[in-house]
């Protein structure tokens, strides 16, 4: 039997609730349909990020076909699409898995020919219930971190773990950097070639970011065209020569022409004492790159003497 992932059935009735969800007067999706689907997805074995990419997809022409102001409502509705979907495909596989678990059961009704121990006893009566569940929830987590257009992480996560990383290193006594980075001249280009080429733009520097960075380093999309990374037991001087490594990459490799980019950087401690104060400086830094015509990068230091002595002056 051909595999329902296989076949554009899936696709499609996903992409109808999805039109439905993010269109209709409740918040809450049909839960019916998204029951029906979601034991479908469980019967004819289609995988997670199978329906990851669809969801992304279909994120992304919403956001292409509405309004900045309409985004947030609909995204919640999708969401939430989403969740119930993908709550119903774990409840049908772990039925699945516990019927398999309850038959082998009864095959197995033979009394051992050695007691087993009481440890065994207990991980044998274990049912292999929440593997899918957990699956799922794992699932919805990484959904919930991640930006759709780009498949980096999102704002939110960017906010959690900059934090995180900030008390990490003043208890390590170890550098953090933070590069923030716009990419100039975006609007114009999505008047100019539309909203679909700019999004394309957008999530070539995610990949061209995650090819420039290292394993431990943190890669986010704030919003809009602008980006964060956060660089653990990075110093200023390292920060200083990654960001102009990614300035010429911006420059220089497969971006379009209008493009370039505007990046500021600050270090904990050096230059800020937390994390908002990080954030703060590292901004004003940025936004200093963007003054100075873009394609630029400007470190914390520089922003805080440009300031000091106000424009013009030495």
């Amino acid at each position: 039997m051909e595999r329902f992932r296989d076949s554009m059935d899936f696709k499609g009735e996903y992409r109808k609730l999805f039109a439905r969800a993010v269109s209709g007067a409740d918040e809450q999706p049909d839960e019916d349909a998204a029951a029906a689907l979601g034991r479908q997805l469980a019967e004819n074995d289609v995988d997670a990020d199978d329906v990851a990419r669809v969801h992304a997809a279909a994120v992304e022409q919403c956001i292409a076909a509405q309004a900045a102001d309409q985004w947030a409502l609909s995204l919640l509705r999708a969401s939430r699409l989403l969740a119930e979907v993908m709550l119903w495909r774990g409840v049908a596989v772990t039925l699945a898995r516990h019927k398999q678990w309850a038959e082998s059961g009864l095959r197995d009704l033979e009394p051992a020919t050695e007691p087993a121990s009481p440890e065994t006893q207990l991980e044998e009566a274990q049912p292999p219930f929440r593997q899918p569940l957990d699956e799922a929830r794992a699932f919805l987590e990484r959904v919930a971190v991640t930006d759709p257009l780009t498949g980096i992480y999102n704002a939110r996560h960017f906010n959690v773990a900059l934090e995180a990383q900030v008390k990490a290193a003043r208890e390590s006594g170890s550098p953090l950097s933070l590069l923030l980075m716009d990419v100039d001249g975006l609007n114009r280009y999505n008047e100019v070639h539309g909203r679909r080429q700019g999004d394309e733009a957008l999530a070539m520097v995610a990949r061209l970011l995650m090819g420039n960075t290292r394993r431990s380093d943190f890669v986010a999309r704030c919003g809009g065209d602008e980006f964060a990374i956060i660089l653990p037991n990075c110093t200023t001087r390292q920060a200083l020569a990654l960001a102009e490594r990614i300035r010429r990459a911006v420059d220089e490799q497969g971006l379009p022409d209008e493009l370039t980019a505007s990046l500021g950087i600050a270090t904990f401690p050096t230059d800020a004492a937390s994390d908002r104060e990080l954030v703060n400086v590292t901004q004003q830094a940025c936004y200093l790159a963007q003054r100075l015509g873009g394609n630029t990068v400007c470190t914390a230091l520089v922003a805080e003497v440009e300031s000091a002595c106000g424009p013009g002056e030495p």
